[in-house]
């Protein structure tokens, strides 16, 4: 029973940070949720409940608390036909004080910029624009996660901090995300994750200023076997709070529910086959170990924008 008080009143948080941030502007927060770890990404972004995954400092930092050994992974990933690169360095250390970080870059690079020859006229067939340079587009986001127990529940924290340099603008920011999860048998495990809980800001170098909203993710991971196979499967539902209606799965006025669904088939020790589904899109994936050594692959399908490739190569040790 105390247990349970413990999870309702951060149920209550969430919704009461929820309700108190619904004025944040709109999609400040997407270069939080990009996802980290290949292994996520292919069973459709979900993590919350997966202590195997490298990244756990995005994820759910209370996972420190049972995750078995020491770990780092190099992520590299083209979105959008290789338009936007995304690359990410995370993993976790410690013996008895562990922490784990996971740090982002996401990068477009040379963007045009054009000018008129004559900025007094309108653009024509004697005006044309031209490209007078080019620009790189650059987000780095650095995840800090740390653990400890309220009672039985294990509670992780992730401070993250953002820089942001877009064209001929500069900007940084700070937040914290909040974690938690449980697990009440070997067939089950939950795990909840109150994003920006204290709500991430961003302060831009020409005076303008964002604030991020605050969300709320479950997640429900169940372990059985089909036939002697081991098998995961994992349910999350993404909660947020943009106002999001035509890109949402269901939708009450400001708050919008998306699902993942990811499906872990371990065919053997040292391999797993990974699928999903990330909203609307299918994604799948492999991974290997070898000795110590980690090699993931991701493939999401897109048929809107373009189809998203993720590699990754890893080491762990206990």
């Amino acid at each position: 029973m105390i247990f349970d008080c413990r999870v309702i009143r951060l149920l209550f948080v969430a919704l009461l940070f929820i309700c108190t941030n619904l004025s944040a502007e709109k999609y400040a927060g997407e270069i939080f949720k990009m996802g980290a770890g290949v292994r996520n990404f292919a069973l459709g972004r979900t993590g919350l409940t997966d202590a195997e995954s490298p990244a756990i400092a995005y994820w759910n930092s209370s996972l420190l608390l049972v995750q078995q050994y020491n770990t780092f992974e190099l992520m590299h990933a083209e979105e959008f036909n290789g338009l936007l690169k995304y690359d990410t360095f995370s993993g976790s250390i410690g013996r008895y004080n562990r922490i784990g970080f996971t740090l982002s870059r996401i990068g477009i690079n040379d963007v045009a910029l054009t000018r008129l020859p004559n900025e007094d006229l309108e653009p024509g067939e004697d005006n044309r624009p031209y490209q007078y340079k080019t620009v790189n587009n650059t987000d780095y986001i650095l995840y800090l996660g740390f653990a400890r127990r309220l009672g039985k529940v294990p509670l992780g924290i992730t401070p993250k901090v953002v820089y942001r340099n877009l064209a001929n603008e500069s900007a940084y920011g700070f937040g914290v995300d909040l974690t938690a999860h449980v697990q009440p048998n070997d067939h089950f495990k939950f795990g909840l994750r109150i994003r920006d809980i204290i709500p991430t800001q961003i302060y831009w170098g020409n005076g303008t200023h964002e604030s991020v909203n605050t969300g709320v993710d479950v997640e429900m991971r169940i372990s059985t076997k089909v036939v002697v196979m081991p098998v995961r499967l994992f349910i999350n539902g993404e909660i947020n709070t943009e106002a999001i209606k035509e890109n949402s799965f269901v939708n009450i006025g400001d708050v919008s529910l998306d699902p993942h669904l990811g499906v872990e088939l371990i065919l053997h020790p040292t391999v797993s086959f990974f699928t999903g589904y990330d909203i609307e899109n299918f994604t799948t994936g492999i991974g290997v170990t070898y000795n110590q050594f980690l090699l993931n692959y991701a493939f999401e399908q897109n048929s809107k924008l373009d189809n998203s490739h993720r590699f990754s190569i890893g080491y762990r040790w206990r």
